[in-house]
């Protein structure tokens, strides 16, 4: 079979590995330092600075001359660049480099659609408190300001006044998407957006998109816009659903994503879908699983397929109104706990596919306001969307830190 690179992977780049292990390939890892154990599925694991561009570049030059690897693919957000530049520096399959900067910063994604005319929450990038504060006073009374290269909700916060907004730029700026990294120095302010919050996923291939499915997301408390849950496929009428994917194909024209997967986030407002973002990765949290269950789509086989050059068979509707959803756990206030306890009639629950903790007992717990601070999950899959979304709710009760 083929051989390919994926650099850096987390998340569902994780999964990613194995899937493309399971379909044959001989699958490299490049990471910065090698980690203790390799990510299952992994053939060989090859270290290299991935923050310095130039060095990982040679690196990954000197392993095709060394045997010839027929894709490089992105194992997580931070690293669609690189993966992009060194597709191109081979001669393989993969996002146009001149333009991938647009799908890695938020503030350049803001500026394509403003250049396509799309509409999306008015914003301003800025770098002083000052002139976050200015920002805020012209489109407030609320507003969200958040890292122009972050994932997660990684310091993404909701703010109502002046004040707020300063602290909230200054905590944005600090916030790399690496330890030890640099930013770019810049910050968003943007409009807050009333409406349910959804994700579009799919992928692109010779330029005609595929949407895959909508998920329906469920989200914390504010200021903080951490997703706690996601139902696939959500539950919305024809009309909507056709908007949204109307408007999100707008969206991968404007950022010119011509190849591989998308994860676009939108929110549905009264004037319409207004995108949150777009990333030309897998979607995480799950997603490419719960896609799995409920549709049948294999979006780990597609991306492999997308940067082999590979064609992908024209993708099946779906025949039944089954859903798959999980549901992550937080915990406000709690800074640890020695217990994770399980209503046994959850347990037992043919429907629930995975139970699992994030957050080992007995260690620090991190901060609540970003997905980091989720302490575990349940995972479950049922025949309709009411059955699901009922079983999800049910897991939030039956489960306990303590």
């Amino acid at each position: 079979m083929s051989t390919v690179l994926i650099i850096e992977p987390q998340s569902s780049g994780l999964e990613l590995v194995a899937r493309a292990r399971e379909l044959g390939h001989t699958v490299l890892v490049l990471a910065s330092a090698a980690p203790a154990a390799a990510p299952a599925g992994a053939h060989r694991v090859v270290t290299a600075d991935t923050a310095d561009q130039a060095a990982a570049l040679d690196r990954i030059r000197a392993l095709h001359a060394e045997s010839p690897l027929d894709a490089v693919l992105p194992g997580f957000e931070h690293f669609v660049p690189l993966a992009a530049r060194a597709a191109a520096a081979l001669g393989l399959p993969g996002i146009d480099p001149e333009g991938v900067e647009r799908l890695r910063h938020k503030h350049r994604m803001r500026r394509a659609l403003d250049a396509a005319g799309l509409d999306q929450p008015a914003h301003r990038t800025v770098s002083t408190a000052r002139a976050a504060a200015a920002a805020y006073a012209e489109l407030g009374p609320v507003c969200v300001v958040k890292p122009v290269d972050q994932s997660g909700s990684l310091d993404v916060r909701k703010v109502g006044s002046e004040q707020e907004a300063r602290a909230a730029f200054r905590s944005a700026l600090r916030s790399a998407p690496r330890a030890g990294a640099r930013g770019p120095g810049l910050v968003l302010v943007e409009e807050y957006a009333e409406g349910p919050e959804y994700s579009v996923e799919g992928y692109v291939e010779d330029g005609r998109v595929h949407v895959l499915g909508i998920t329906e997301k469920i989200l914390g408390a504010e200021p903080h816009f951490v997703e706690v849950g996601h139902i696939v496929p959500a539950q919305l009428a024809p009309s909507p659903a056709r908007e949204i994917e109307t408007y999100v194909a707008g969206v991968l024209d404007a950022v010119a994503l011509r190849i591989g997967p998308f994860h676009a986030e939108v929110r549905m407002n009264p004037r319409g879908p207004l995108l949150m973002e777009v990333a030309a990765r897998l979607p995480g949290d799950r997603i490419p699983d719960l896609l799995r269950l409920a549709r049948g789509h294999d979006l780990y086989e597609i991306m492999l397929r997308c940067h082999l050059g590979l064609p992908n068979p024209e993708p099946a509707a779906p025949r039944t109104g089954a859903r798959a959803g999980i549901r992550y756990f937080l915990r406000p206030g709690l800074d640890t706990y020695q217990e994770f306890r399980v209503d046994p009639a959850l347990r037992s629950d043919p429907r629930v596919r995975e139970i699992g903790v994030l957050q080992p007992p007995g260690s620090a717990l991190p901060d609540p306001g970003s997905s980091a601070g989720r302490l575990g999950y349940v995972l479950a899959a049922g025949a309709s969307y009411r059955e699901t979304a009922g079983l999800l709710q049910r897991a939030e009760s039956a489960v306990s830190f303590s």
